[in-house]
C-alpha cells in the first residue's frame, strides 16, 4: 500500500490573511477617525461596531481556520478538508485529473506561499475542483509533480527524455531490419 502524505497550510496563512484583512480595517479606522473628529460618542460606537469586534471575530477565527486545514494526497485521490463554520471536504479521484498548476499572487510571492490547483473535465479549467491553498512555493511545486506523475502528465523535461528514449529504440529497430533486408 502506498503511503499517503499529509501537510497543511503554512504557518504563514495567519500573516496573509491579516495582510487581506487591512483592505477593510484601514478604511473602517480612518472613518472612525473622522466621525469621532465630529462626534466623539458617534466614533466609538463605530469604532466599536465596525472595527473592534470584527477584529475580536478574526482574531479568533484565523488560528482557527489554520488548525481546521488538513490536505493529503492518498494512493488514488487527493484530499482537502478545512472550514471553521462551514466545513469543506474535497476528494479527487486521480484518475478524473486532468490538469494541475502552481498559481501564486503578488503577497504570496512576498511570503514565498503558492496554491496547487487540481483541475478536472467536471469543473473546466476555469476552476480547479481542488486547492492546496497557501502552501510552501517548494512544496507546492513538489506536489504538482507528484500528482502529475500520479496522473501521468509528464513536464515537457520527462516528455523529451521519453521521446529521446523512443527515438533511440527506433533507431536500434530500423538498423535491426536493414541487416535483415540485406541478409534476405
Amino acid at each position: 500500500m502506498a503511503e499517503t502524505k499529509e501537510f497543511k497550510s503554512s504557518p504563514k496563512v495567519t500573516v496573509i490573511y491579516w495582510l487581506y484583512s487591512l483592505g477593510y480595517f484601514a478604511p473602517m479606522i480612518a472613518v472612525s477617525a473622522i466621525i469621532g473628529y465630529f462626534n466623539i460618542y458617534a466614533g466609538i460606537l463605530f469604532a466599536i461596531g465596525l472595527v473592534v469586534i470584527p477584529l475580536v471575530i478574526l482574531a479568533m477565527w484565523i488560528p482557527r481556520f489554520y488548525r481546521s486545514i488538513i490536505f493529503k494526497l492518498e494512493e488514488d485521490h487527493a484530499y482537502a478538508k478545512y472550514g471553521v463554520w462551514w466545513v469543506k471536504e474535497k476528494r479527487v479521484p486521480y484518475n478524473l485529473v486532468s490538469e494541475v498548476r502552481v498559481r501564486q499572487g503578488p503577497l504570496q510571492r512576498s511570503l514565498k506561499l503558492a496554491n496547487a490547483d487540481i483541475y478536472t473535465p467536471a469543473q473546466g479549467t476555469l476552476r480547479p475542483e481542488l486547492t492546496f491553498f497557501q502552501i510552501d512555493a517548494n512544496l507546492a511545486s513538489e506536489i504538482a509533480s507528484n500528482v502529475r506523475r500520479k496522473v501521468g502528465i509528464l513536464s515537457s523535461k520527462e516528455r523529451r527524455v521519453i521521446e529521446e528514449e523512443i527515438l533511440e529504440e527506433l533507431k536500434k529497430i530500423r538498423s535491426i531490419l536493414e541487416e535483415l533486408g540485406e541478409k534476405a
